[in-house]
């Protein structure tokens, strides 16, 4: 019989083609993991700083006292802010201790989770599990500390300044100038 009218794989084309595709994802699934952790990194720094700029702007446009709490436990974390005293960002039903202002738009809840940002740390400066910043009305200034987000692959530092300004940086580079 003449077979040079059909076309088609080989079983051992097939199966090479195969262990090709297989070998490619292998190597691509570590590399997506990775870039899903430092994109994770990047949205909770740029939520973090936006939230330390929102609360010095705060005090500045309103005249008064803002305070910026972040709380740390475990693998679980949040932060927020007020103007009236430090909030408990893990507040859910207590009005009173709840990450909301008496100015401006006082129905906006002023705090983020960590389950927002999956794998992502946050230490705070020190060693305490809590810390707090308070923004004075007085040009913006604030007490000079820093925030740690950390991820599997790399760390990324949020420095407030003695006059409240909000910087980042990392020592892996990441995107951010060098600490």
């Amino acid at each position: 019989m003449d077979e040079t009218g059909h076309s088609g794989f080989t079983l051992l084309e097939l199966l090479i083609t195969l262990a090709l595709a297989a070998l490619l994802a292998g190597l691509a699934v570590p590399a997506m993991g990775r870039l899903l952790d430092n994109a994770r990194l990047r949205a909770a720094t740029e939520t973090l700083a936006r939230e330390l700029r929102l609360a010095r702007n705060h005090a500045l446009t309103y005249q008064q006292n803002t305070y910026f709490t972040a709380t740390a436990t475990a693998n679980r974390w949040c932060f927020g802010w007020r103007d009236a005293s430090p909030c408990n960002c893990k507040a859910t039903s207590s009005r009173a201790a709840q990450c909301r202002t008496r100015q401006g738009n006082p129905q906006r809840l002023n705090r983020q989770l960590s389950e927002d940002f999956p794998a992502v740390r946050l230490e705070p400066n020190g060693a305490r599990a809590s810390r707090s910043v308070r923004f004075s009305p007085l040009r913006g200034t604030a007490g000079a500390t820093s925030f740690s987000l950390l991820s599997k692959h790399a760390t990324v530092r949020i420095i407030i300044s003695p006059l409240g300004r909000v910087r980042v940086c990392s020592a892996a580079g990441q995107g951010y100038p060098p600490c």
